[in-house]
């Protein structure tokens, strides 16, 4: 789904981009007119007009492919959730289906020592607790406030108090704030600073979900382990 997304913003960008090869970034190029019906009349009234440059245009295509890639975060999220949960209830002979994930990742790290070692020494770098328990975070601002964040410094703070975690916490601060500018959280494609001749992107999105599936298939092995002991 993810590429889906990408190859069609991929069209509008370049469009948009010769039109900024050509034009001044100021440049109006769309009028657009916003009406309602009126309920009283049932005739359609205009109600206001946007002038829209082309700065303007790249800027609100960004935000609109931005929030495309979070949406699908979130459903990727609630999968894995799903998944833990019934893990969980298989091993704690257990039958709720809606859990303090918190308290069910702490249950594998107590009970699978496969898990354990494993979500804190990866190739990632990343304490694996932390990166889901974020992502969880994630999915509530996107969920409840369109990924906008009140105050990014006590969403760090509690996102490291929340996993337990207390050891590298400069390298958990920047995992965290790599995701997050001008208090919006922000996962689309950004490009990588070099002096190659091809753009190069850093693929957000697809880092952030490998973690979802790092850590569901470690769980999955972890318990397989545990039955065969």
């Amino acid at each position: 789904m993810q590429r889906v997304v990408n190859n069609s913003f991929k069209r509008e960008f370049e469009v948009l981009g010769e039109y900024e090869k050509s034009n001044l970034p100021s440049t109006v190029i769309s009028s657009d007119a916003f009406g309602a019906y009126n309920i009283f009349t049932g005739e359609l009234e205009k109600y206001a007009i946007r002038e829209t440059e082309i700065s303007k245009l790249i800027t609100l295509t960004e935000q609109h492919k931005n929030n495309q890639y979070c949406w699908l975060l979130s459903n990727a999220f609630e999968k894995f959730e799903k998944f833990i949960n019934t893990t969980y209830n298989l091993m704690s002979n257990s039958d709720k289906s809606k859990r303090d994930l918190r308290k069910v990742l702490t249950y594998f790290t107590d009970n699978l020592p496969y898990l354990k070692k494993h979500e804190k020494n990866n190739k990632s770098g990343i304490h694996l607790k932390i990166a889901i328990l974020y992502i969880e975070k994630l999915r509530h601002a996107i969920v409840h406030s369109q990924g906008k964040l009140d105050d990014v410094e006590i969403f760090v703070s509690k996102t490291i108090k929340d996993s337990g975690i207390s050891n590298n916490k400069k390298d958990h601060e920047e995992f965290i704030k790599q995701y997050i500018s001008n208090n919006q959280v922000v996962i689309f494609e950004t490009p990588i600073g070099n002096k190659s001749a091809f753009p190069r992107y850093h693929d957000v999105y697809t880092h952030l979900v490998s973690y979802l599936i790092g850590y569901a298939g470690l769980v999955n092995k972890a318990v397989n382990l545990h039955k065969n002991v």
